[in-house]
């Protein structure tokens, strides 16, 4: 799945789009206001005007004098842009031809015709003369009427094209984020596997996202310095030591020729101390090569299948001399990139565990299977096995389960470990219900159909 595709990003996307879309649709509304508001301030600025024009200060305000210079005025007749009526006290009409409601005094907006069949909007400005009667004066302009029945779908229009242009700017701004969320996450997978060469790609970056970059890749290169720090350490210790060891060991078997009976015997268990002690360093090297990367390696197309029957036949008499047995499961066809040497060593390094750590008369199996795109090693036994909770801590080095009190390093399942990173795979210990199952998880080379 696509980080773009991911429910967050998808929801990240909405939520911005969204946010945009109420904004423009909020400012949309504030012009529509706004510019309703300055038509009507418009048109009452006009109405005044055309009542001072009527009821001129100083001159007579009683409905005769005011029907005369109406009459004056528009010559009898209705004008297109304004209306005016005279209305008597009891609400008959004086002067006009203009069919309407009497409204209240000051502004109103009125329903009204003229003469037409229909009845149309307006806005009027009543004033009270003298003697009771009422003056009112209609303004409607096509043009006026035209903007407001404009300014709703204008509205409407700018909301839906701020909803359009909103969702794709956060679709783009959430694609440009999952693209370099997918440049981090794709240099910390790599970093997980173990892989500290890998770093975040900067390029076209800048501003923040630069110099956030730029502090992970620090952040980055001072880990892998410690880690190589370590990974040398534990090298050149492991190599310093094992020479002298080996020397004291050949002085060992030396002496054994040259002594009685119980100084052979004393020089004997020496001897045998020695030779543990050079294995576990011989393991801390195998687990540092190829933590490393420096172990010797000819990666190629590496059927499964016979390198677990040649070990199976290496291994089976070395389990029925610790009392136990091993059987073979069913091995399917599968092919991995891999290394054999590695792949042999692991495969021996598990199944001398079932040789050491499990009881005589235990019984173990070896099977090979495949599982959407992985091939699946499967050792299991009925021995004593390993309790959940012990199980990440036995793959570190010098950990052991607290049930096995047989001699060992502790380094065996954490080589066994290295080796399947190594190969992008992943080791895992299960509960065989009894005993322990480890499953050794390779990616394979084409991929097959699930089989069980």
């Amino acid at each position: 799945m696509t980080f773009l595709a991911q429910p967050r990003i998808g929801r990240l996307a909405g939520q911005f789009g969204l946010a945009f879309a109420l904004a423009m649709a909020g400012a949309g509304a504030l012009l529509y206001w706004q510019a309703r508001a300055q038509i009507d301030d418009e048109v009452e600025t006009s109405l005044r005007r055309e009542q001072a024009r009527i009821l001129v200060p100083g001159a007579p305000q009683d409905t005769a004098s005011i029907a005369r210079r109406l009459s004056a005025l528009t010559g009898g007749r209705v004008i297109s842009d304004k209306g005016h009526m005279l209305l008597a006290a009891d609400g008959r009409t004086i002067w006009g031809r203009i069919e309407m409601a009497p409204p209240p005094p000051g502004f109103a907006d009125v329903s009204f015709r003229d003469g037409r069949p229909d009845w149309r909007e307006g806005h009027a400005l009543t004033a009270r003369l003298s003697d009771g009667a009422r003056l009112v004066i209609i303004e409607h302009s096509e043009a006026v009427e035209n903007i407001h029945a404009m300014l709703p779908r204008t509205a409407l229009i700018l909301v839906i094209i701020s909803i359009v242009v909103g969702s794709g700017a956060a679709w783009l701004f959430s694609a440009l984020i999952a693209q370099r969320l997918a440049r981090t996450m794709a240099a910390a997978d790599a970093l997980a596997r173990g892989d500290l060469s890998q770093r975040i790609p900067d390029a076209g970056l800048d501003g923040v996202f630069a110099q956030q970059v730029a502090g992970l890749n620090r952040m980055i290169e001072r880990m892998a310095d410690m880690v190589h720090s370590q990974r040398q350490f534990a090298s050149h210790l492991a190599h310093d030591l094992r020479t002298p060891l080996t020397r004291l060991r050949a002085l060992l078997q030396a002496d054994m020729a040259h002594t009685d009976e119980a100084g052979r015997q004393l020089l004997d268990r020496a001897e045998r101390e020695c030779r543990s002690i050079i294995a576990i360093f011989d393991a801390l090297l195998r687990l540092s090569e190829i933590e490393a990367g420096r172990h010797p390696t000819a990666m190629a197309p590496l059927p499964l299948a016979p390198i677990i029957e040649d070990v199976a036949e290496t291994m089976e008499p070395v389990i029925a001399d610790a009392g136990s047995r091993l059987e073979m499961g069913t091995l399917f066809p599968a092919t991995v990139r891999g290394d054999v040497g590695l792949v042999h060593q692991l495969l021996v390094n598990l199944l001398d565990n079932v040789a050491l750590h499990t009881p005589a008369q235990t019984c173990a199996t070896i099977g090979l299977s495949i599982a959407g795109d992985e091939a699946i090693i499967t050792i299991a036994d009925n021995g004593p096995g390993i309790a959940e909770a012990q199980r990440d801590r036995v793959m570190q080095p010098f950990e052991r389960g607290t049930a096995s009190n047989r001699p060992g390093s502790g380094l065996g399942l954490a080589i066994a470990d290295a080796i399947m990173r190594f190969h992008d795979g992943s080791l895992e210990l299960a509960d065989n219900g009894p005993g322990l199952a480890v499953r050794l998880r390779f990616p394979l080379l084409t991929a097959g159909m699930t089989t069980f």
